[in-house]
């Protein structure tokens, strides 16, 4: 039996840069990591603990080389520093706290929960302001525009305080609060909208909120990549264009992108969206205007098959379903996938199913096979970017169990795999497309099979496309030609919603 390997055991400390802090400061300290052991610490990561209320806000990123694996590896005797800022998360605490554990590559904790606090202390703020209504639209205060009766409600960047006062006759508000950053907005009320912003607020900080009113559909956006095609790291250019077809300016207008949060979409933020990612742009009534804005295209886009802008345009973070929605893609070709099913009745495969891979591209039929013994096929080479859908031809007395045709959605660099359930009975076969006369010559007429792959049996509906097991690439250069022809396609992508 072999000893079991000696566990890592690091010290940590942390020392703050003062003895104590305000609630508007941020906090700053130093944490070091000692191998105190007498074997190698390898992989080490910090786990914070987020629990109590005086636990400081470290902000995604601040712990460095310790956020993520690989992690920090140190022999014995051995440390390492890394400089961290934070935020108190309760305004009204005396403390805030450092608390975590460090894990090395394992998963083990290499060394006890450790813990720091330092005092603070609350600075007060004073914040005054006036609340309008922007009937004009002009984006500035006018005679008569302040609005009476808004609850103003400042809630607290890194922490759950919030604070809150209406406004008098004349628009205006007090407010005494723990000076500190805030956000305010991203409501409707009484039928304006306050678009959602940060402000900071000090010993006497004056505020001016506005109020624009309902887009009332009069925005609209469109959105197009300059070139068809791209490579990852390129400088992607986007030309946004956006029309007021209502009677009063559309001032403080921006880009707010990517809701979904995918890797391949652009982010709409950086200094190459100008100040539609800033303070906004003004549409005057009638007016169409045009914007360049760029982004470097993202490495996720590769796999992918191409890179996605989708945005929609409007006030900041305010009755976003009825923002301007627009989008467009360009291809990111070179990679390629595969898409690999089963198809089962119960437990057991379903051979001679004759299963055809689709594109939504003028091409459209981009291989056929049949499942073998063991119910199994498989598409290579595939060119991910269109959207695919398998049609399923079972034999007579079977039928698919769900939808038929089904969507698959392919990466290059990896299986996109399908579970087809088949049942006894009979129903009407899915027309499957057939690919145009100009598509015939050089157009690919299978993809690679299962091992073992039959060659029919299954009902007619064929796509005129022969399967003959041998290579072939998909889509192909078929698809980028079709791209280049004008042919790129505009993905709908889901947006997420604001509370």
């Amino acid at each position: 039996m072999q000893p079991r390997a000696e566990r890592a055991q690091v010290a940590v400390s942390v020392v703050f840069d003062k003895d104590s802090y305000r609630t508007d400061e941020d906090i700053h300290f130093t944490v070091k990591l000692t191998n105190t052991g007498e074997t190698t610490a390898a992989g080490l990561t910090m786990y914070q603990m987020v629990i109590d209320s005086t636990d400081v806000q470290v902000l995604y990123g601040g712990w460095g080389q310790l956020q993520n694996k690989p992690g920090v590896t140190l022999e014995p005797g051995q440390s390492f520093e890394v400089a961290v800022s934070a935020q108190v998360r309760d305004l009204e605490a005396t403390t805030a706290a450092v608390r975590g554990i460090v894990f090395d590559g394992s998963g083990n904790s290499a060394g006890p929960q450790f813990g720091f606090s330092v005092p603070v202390t609350k600075a007060a703020g004073h914040a005054t302001g006036t609340v309008y209504g922007d009937k004009n639209g002009n984006g500035v205060l006018d005679a008569g525009e302040q609005l009476a009766g808004i609850k103003v409600t400042l809630r607290y960047t890194h922490g759950t305080g919030t604070y809150s006062a209406t406004t008098g006759a004349d628009g205006k508000f007090a407010l005494d609060v723990p000076a500190a950053e805030y956000y305010v907005g991203g409501d409707v009320v009484d039928g304006w909208l306050f678009p959602w912003r940060t402000v900071r607020i000090g010993s006497d900080t004056d505020l001016l909120f506005r109020g624009a009113p309902p887009l009332n559909g009069a925005l609209k956006a469109t959105m197009a990549f300059t070139q068809d095609t791209y490579a990852v790291g390129d400088l992607a250019h986007v030309t946004v264009t956006l029309a007021n077809s209502g009677p009063i300016p559309l001032t403080g207008i921006v880009a707010e992108c990517n809701r979904v949060g995918s890797d391949h979409v652009l982010s709409g933020r950086g200094p190459g969206w100008g100040e539609l990612a800033a303070g906004g742009v003004t549409i005057e009534p009638g007016q169409t205007r045009t914007f360049d804005v760029s982004e470097t295209v993202p490495k996720a886009a590769f796999n992918r098959g191409y890179v996605l802008a989708a945005c929609d345009f409007g006030y900041p973070e305010v009755d976003i379903e009825n923002h301007a929605q627009a989008e467009d893609r360009a291809a990111v070709p070179g990679a390629k996938g595969t898409v690999v099913g089963d198809v089962k009745q119960g437990q057991q495969g379903v051979a001679g199913v004759k299963v055809v891979l689709v594109s939504d591209q003028h091409c459209p039929v981009t291989g056929e096979q049949t499942t073998d013994a063991n119910g199994h096929f498989e598409f290579h080479d595939v060119v991910p970017g269109p959207e695919y859908r398998l049609y399923l031809l079972p034999p007579a007395g079977l039928k698919v169990k769900y939808e038929n045709p089904t969507s698959i959605d392919v990466w290059g660099s990896g299986e996109s795999r399908v579970g087809i359930d088949v049942e006894q009975g009979d129903a009407p076969l899915p027309s499957v497309p057939v690919n145009p006369a100009d598509c015939t010559a050089g157009a690919p007429t299978s993809t690679t099979g299962a091992a073992g792959g039959t060659g029919g049996g299954g009902q007619s509906g064929g796509s005129g496309l022969a399967s003959t097991g041998v290579d072939a690439i998909g889509l192909g250069a078929l698809a980028l030609l079709a791209l280049a022809l004008g042919g790129g396609l505009v993905f709908g992508a889901r947006r997420r919603r604001a509370a």
